[in-house]
């Protein structure tokens, strides 16, 4: 409740000094700052709030480490199996785990509120730099990283520990490098976004449809697409053989596994992700309707200078919906495989609602300065030299600018536009504190005791014990590499992410000494039941955590191997934490 009060207030104050300074942040480098601080300020505090890493990034959290310590990029060290899809971002978190050796998980959270941070100043940089085009206001800018900042998708896994706000950063950031002309640094970026979620292989391709389309219209250097492709398949190309040579497979084991648990069958898939999609839709309706107006505005008005930008960026939201539904939805709450999209509505809504307010004579006579080719490396040059204030702080006049073509146009200072932010911004966060935030305080609690459980294993049974876990990432991570952690869901095999929930070939083939299922972690009672299918050769052993309420404790219950099981619970019960009470 308190953390939720200090967002709230935070907001109040900011949504107050939007509203009040608006006029003023077109003209006032000042006040531009002042406000970009609160909001800088206020999308952390936000995302502090959140505060929760779920199971799926503590699969990473391991393969970081692993190749850290010189084991290589594996889940368990001498079987290399691709269980992930963020390969960008494990490197990074190893290479700050082996030059610092500062620990994984911390290193990932301080780097994903970063990226996250970086997503409020690339937003508003990314729409100064469009309307830059236009000689718009810079107060638009500010609107765009407000409203960024207050997305609830956006702030609940900055501090995850999960690529999702990487991956946010190199979307606007790709945008941004076609915005400012660098073709073949766009490249490189896009390959980045590959490499760091799977979706952003969907990024890439409309990135590179559209430069196609701009290429014909005369909008970019003809050349464009080709160089985009050359500049992505620097960084791709020997990444992709390395993975063909070291894993043997063309998809990740990963992938494989998450189509298989989504659903039996092609339709179940499609009406799962529909119903993910619908459900962010619902809630974030307001961004879809302003969105939708933008769409309108800017198909009135043809020709506006940038508006092409607009048009990738509601063509990115809209290919990162429909990749959502084809592998039908996410798990996560606080709609984690939707993160971009607001913030790409977000952008492309500031920038749209701005050029579509030019002047009809500063519209026409600036697009015909911008529909030429346009260099790569100079595609602001052109630009007046009062609209740059966006970019280098510089204050044009407070009464009119000057856009290309030598038409003056009266500048935007009702607070409209200040309402709308402010109306978006609040939209987010209330839906945030209200629905998503106590979904996340869930999962964390459930989290804290998936790794307590690991650790527990991970300090008590020998080095190279092969324990079978649901969930595995958690109790993995805690665990550390001395345990050999078989994961049935699949993500990190490649028998079970065919088969998921083989327990037969569990038993049979992996033989793990410790079987446990603490999915929804501790248990209020225990059960004393066993799966049919490791009544023989396990026993379940039900192990009271201390500490527990009046009603029984806290309880997690093991599969114990037969030969092994009285020696398995010695070691496990010498930890005083943890009780063994056999049924």
């Amino acid at each position: 409740m308190i953390a939720t009060a200090v967002v709230v207030a935070l907001w109040v104050c900011l949504a107050v000094l939007l509203v009040v300074v608006w006029p003023r942040l077109s003209v006032h480098r000042g006040w531009r700052l002042v406000t970009l601080a609160v909001t800088v300020a206020a999308s952390l505090v936000h995302q502090l709030a959140y505060g929760t890493v779920p199971d799926q990034a503590h699969i990473g959290f391991r393969y970081a480490r692993n190749i850290a310590e010189g084991y290589g990029p594996v889940f368990n060290p001498g079987e290399p199996v691709e269980g992930y899809t963020d390969f960008a971002w494990i490197v990074l978190l190893a290479l700050v785990r082996a030059l610092t050796g500062w620990g994984v998980e911390p290193v990932a959270v301080t780097l994903g509120i970063v990226c996250a941070l970086g997503c409020v100043l690339v937003a508003y940089t990314l729409t100064g730099r469009i309307l830059r085009w236009s000689g718009r206001a810079p107060a638009f800018a500010v609107a765009a990283a407000v409203v960024t900042a207050a997305t609830g998708a956006l702030a609940a896994y900055g501090p995850s520990g999960l690529s999702t706000p990487l991956f946010v950063l190199l979307v606007l950031t790709l945008v941004y490098t076609l915005v400012t002309g660098h073709i073949v640094l766009a490249g490189v970026v896009a390959a980045l976004a590959v490499m760091t979620r799977l979706d952003g292989v969907v990024v890439a391709v409309v990135t590179g449809c559209w430069l196609v389309v701009a290429a014909l219209r005369r909008r970019v250097p003809r050349p464009s697409p080709a160089v985009y492709v050359a500049g992505a398949a620097v960084p791709l190309v020997p990444w992709v053989a390395w993975r063909l040579t070291y894993y043997g497979d063309s998809v990740p084991t990963a992938v494989v596994a998450r189509l298989v648990r989504a659903s039996d069958s092609l339709v179940g898939r499609f009406e799962a992700g529909w119903t993910y999609v619908t459900d962010f839709a619902l809630t974030y309706q307001a961004f879809l309707l302003i969105a939708a107006v933008t769409i309108g505005v800017l198909s009135y008005r043809r020709r506006l200078p940038g508006a092409t930008y607009v048009w990738l960026l509601l063509a990115l939201a809209l290919a990162e919906a429909g990749y959502v539904v084809a592998i039908g939805g996410g798990s996560l709450p606080a709609w984690e495989r939707l993160a971009a999209v607001p913030v790409l509505l977000a952008v492309a809504a500031a920038s749209g609602f701005a050029l579509a307010g030019m002047p009809t004579a500063a519209a026409t006579g600036t697009a015909s300065a911008t529909d030429t080719a346009i260099p790569a490396g100079t595609a602001g040059s052109r630009t007046s030299a009062t609209a740059s204030g966006s970019a280098s702080g510089t204050s044009p006049s407070p009464s009119s600018e000057t856009v290309s073509g030598g038409v003056t146009g009266v500048m935007p200072t009702g607070r409209g536009v200040a309402v709308v932010a402010v109306v978006l911004a609040g939209l987010s966060v209330t839906f945030g504190m209200t629905r998503a935030l106590p979904a996340m305080q869930e999962l964390r609690a459930v989290e804290n005791q998936l790794d307590e459980i690991g650790e527990w294993l991970g300090e008590r049974l020998t080095p190279g014990t092969v324990v079978s876990a649901v969930p595995a990432g958690a109790l993995a991570a805690a665990a550390g590499p001395r345990l050999y952690v078989v994961d049935p869901s699949g993500t990190t095999d490649t028998h079970l992410a065919r088969h998921p929930e083989d327990h037969a070939y569990v038993v049979r083939d992996r033989m793990p000494a410790v079987v446990v299922d603490a999915a929804g972690g501790y248990l209020p009672s225990r059960t004393c039941s066993i799966r049919t299918d490791y009544a023989g050769p396990y026993e379940v052993v039900p192990f009271r955590r201390a500490g527990g309420d009046t009603t029984g404790g806290r309880w997690v219950e093991l599969y114990l191997h037969r030969p092994q099981a009285d020696l398995l619970t010695d070691r496990l019960t010498a930890d005083p934490r943890f009780t063994a009470e056999p049924c």
